[in-house]
């Protein structure tokens, strides 16, 4: 299954918005096509802070797991939900930092 255009939109806007909060040496964000994929990595110097992984299962709903706790949800989210959750974890753990 491939992203959507709108869906490609918003992914886009989510790098955008890391570049404008200069985080995008921070957090990634990927697509794997091959497996309807898509990662979220949050980084901290070279240790990864946290994972995310969202399962594409039809052209509107993403199943969320996470890896490192290896659990999965039975809910579902649309791409601008996931984006906005994302975003407010990456302005949590980085926001926390700077207070440190």
């Amino acid at each position: 299954m491939q992203l959507t255009n709108k869906e490609q939109e918003l992914l886009s806007k989510y790098q955008n918005w890391l570049k404008k909060n200069n985080l995008s040496d921070k957090c990634n964000v990927y697509f794997l096509e091959q497996n309807s994929t898509l990662v979220f990595q949050t980084w901290k110097w070279k240790e990864m802070i946290s994972e995310t992984i969202w399962l594409k299962i039809d052209n509107k709903e993403w199943k969320f797991y996470i890896k490192n706790l290896g659990e999965k949800f039975n809910k579902s989210f649309s791409l601008s939900e996931i984006i906005e959750i994302e975003k407010d974890f990456v302005v949590k753990i980085f926001k926390e930092k700077q207070n440190l």
